[in-house]
């Protein structure tokens, strides 16, 4: 017989950050270097962590 499909867990709930323009309710999206809101073209860039 096949063997039965792993069921995956669901992640974690991350709670977005809000547009600071818009108001709650439009949250931002998460991008590689920034997130963005698709309402009004706000943009703000992610600041890379350094090690020491």
């Amino acid at each position: 017989m096949a063997e039965k499909a792993k069921s995956k867990k669901p992640s974690k709930y991350e709670p977005r950050k809000n547009c600071p323009k818009c108001g709650p309710g439009f949250h931002l999206a998460e991008h590689k270097n920034r997130r963005t809101c698709g309402k009004c073209a706000y943009m703000e860039t992610k600041t890379a962590e350094v090690k020491a």
